[in-house]
């Protein structure tokens, strides 16, 4: 793979950056297209672990997973270009539109607008989920272990970290016991 530039890591992350409403499972389908579709720079099983990563780890997902993709492509250089091009184009709208939000948030308009926005996050956290799920949950034990975790959150009242970590512990065990037969 050629070396990959730094301005086009910026250039990349500031497009999806512009692109990006509603938080960090957004992001992820625009890293799909832009990065493992239409540029090649990682496969799609790493963009699902680096994701998964990225939710494990203190800060904002969609911050996350743009250092570790611009890690990837070009190390902390890279990982720097990426996230400055992530959070420019909101740096941007912030300073431009600070002041006029205030006033065109009480416009129907405006309002109706939001909605709309809010109606197509959601669209792509489900089609986000649904692409995960493909991937993740498709063994007899990983269907288990879901079950599971979803039952333990729903009906437990067990700190929400407590399930995550037994999750991925349960998750090793069981990949090391597999992996030890396979051998």
């Amino acid at each position: 793979m050629k070396k990959i530039s730094l301005w086009e890591i910026f250039k990349i992350f500031f497009i999806i950056g512009l692109q990006l409403l509603g938080g960090g499972y957004v992001i992820l389908p625009l890293l799909q297209k832009y990065i493992v579709e239409e540029r090649n720079w990682m496969s799609e099983e790493e963009l699902i672990d680096y994701f998964a990563v990225s939710q494990c780890i203190p800060g904002i997902i969609a911050g996350n997973i743009s250092i570790f993709a611009g890690y990837k492509a070009r190390k902390i250089l890279g990982a720097i270009s990426a996230i400055t091009g992530l959070i420019t184009p909101a740096f941007i709208a912030i300073l431009i539109l600070a002041n006029i939000l205030t006033t065109a948030v009480e416009n129907q308009f405006v309002q109706n607008a939001f909605w709309g926005i809010r109606i197509s996050v959601i669209i792509l956290v489900l089609i986000t989920i649904k692409d995960m799920w493909k991937k993740s949950v498709n063994t007899k034990f990983t269907y288990i272990l879901y079950f599971v975790i979803l039952s333990a959150f729903l009906f437990l009242e067990i700190s929400p970290s407590i399930i995550i970590i037994s999750a991925a512990i349960i998750a090793l065990c069981h990949s090391k016991i597999i992996g030890g037969k396979n051998a």
